[in-house]
């Protein structure tokens, strides 16, 4: 299968999915009931999830800057924010071409490698996964009901999570400590190609594992650790505080607790690969206000519209931006890297 066709393929398939989800959590849909809900509904308590929203992608930047030190030390904050927000935005009309975006970024506006960056990436959401399991595990402390009833498949789903996550990470952090291993790995899987292409294949390889290279600083450890559990908190509140725009806190047994639970389970709306999690998120905010907590199905369906609409309306138009101000490209993101001199731990590429 060439190129073109596994591009159009993942779009497809991306595209597929969200309409399938959103089916699923639209149908049946009473929508002048919801129109009524939506036109009563007080917007300023839904907008006050944007600067949560915003601070959450901040902090996002300024824990990057600890994965990109050991790379290039003196980064620039607000390059680190554009990057990370020029991503998110690509994200949410295209799945996953912001994970290719951010290095790609970063590299235009701070001269670094943007297989290293894509390490760094890599590591990211390796610690978003690691978090995400360690709410879950934390649901029955304000929970008690029945959850495996309703999400039978969650904590298998869980387990594996968190075993392929583990494995990687040991992985990884071997791989970029024995660099030695690697070369004749390398050496092994290149010995068919030319030259050229062979040196390029070390050089990209050696450069994504620099990504790694934070592992070597522990002194920053508790600031990395610190920042993850700092975005959790604001998405928690993020979702915590639109519940008083549609009165769910006065109807229904809703707390931050509950803001929690539905800040976990639909965070497997975005691991999905759908654009943004449309579909995905609306289906399982739905699926757990309402058969978790009674919320009814209109009330469900109008705060999972808003909620997502806010988040997704706001960090793209954000995210637009950063992209022109910046003077990016998406025909550059796909460009191949250009070897220069070796950075610190491994061997650079030139984005």
């Amino acid at each position: 299968m060439n190129q073109h066709l596994k591009t159009a393929f993942k779009y497809i398939t991306s595209i597929g999915l969200t309409l399938l989800f959103l089916y699923f959590a639209f149908r049946g849909t009473d929508f002048a009931g919801v129109w009524q809900i939506l036109a009563g509904a007080n917007y300023w308590w839904a907008l006050s999830l944007l600067p949560m929203l915003l601070i959450s992608h901040m902090l996002r930047a300024w824990r990057w800057e600890y994965l990109l030190r050991p790379i290039k030390r003196d980064l620039k904050y607000r390059n680190l924010f554009s990057a990370t927000i020029v991503g998110y935005m690509l994200n949410n009309l295209f799945s996953r071409l912001g994970e290719i975006a951010r290095p790609y970024a970063i590299g235009k506006l701070e001269g670094i490698s943007r297989s290293a960056a894509l390490g760094t990436i890599i590591v990211e959401r390796i610690f978003d996964m690691l978090s995400f399991m360690i709410v879950v595990a934390l649901i029955p402390v304000v929970y008690s009901g029945p959850l495996t009833q309703v999400f039978p498949w969650l904590e298998e789903t869980g387990i594996w999570i968190s075993i392929v996550t583990l494995m990687a990470l040991a992985m990884f952090t071997f791989l970029m400590m024995r660099r030695d291993i690697v070369v004749r790995i390398l050496e092994f899987i290149t010995r068919h190609l030319s030259p050229k292409n062979a040196k390029l294949v070390h050089h990209i390889t050696h450069s994504f594992l620099d990504g790694f290279l934070f592992l070597k600083e522990p002194k920053n450890y508790f600031m990395i650790a610190f920042l993850s559990v700092l975005v959790w908190v604001f998405y928690i509140i993020m979702q915590f505080l639109p519940f008083y725009a549609f009165d769910m806190t006065e109807k229904y047994p809703l707390d931050l607790g509950t803001a929690m639970v539905v800040q976990a389970i639909s965070s497997i709306g975005f691991i999905l690969p759908t654009p943004g999690g449309t579909g995905s998120y609306h289906y399982f905010v739905i699926q757990t206000l309402t058969r978790l907590y009674g919320v009814s199905d209109d009330v469900a369906r109008s705060y999972a519209t808003v909620t997502h609409a806010i988040g997704f309306i706001g960090t793209t138009l954000l995210g637009f931006y950063f992209f022109f101000k910046d003077k990016l490209h998406l025909g550059d993101m796909k460009k191949r890297e250009l070897i220069q001199e070796p950075s610190t731990g491994g061997i650079g590429i030139e984005t």
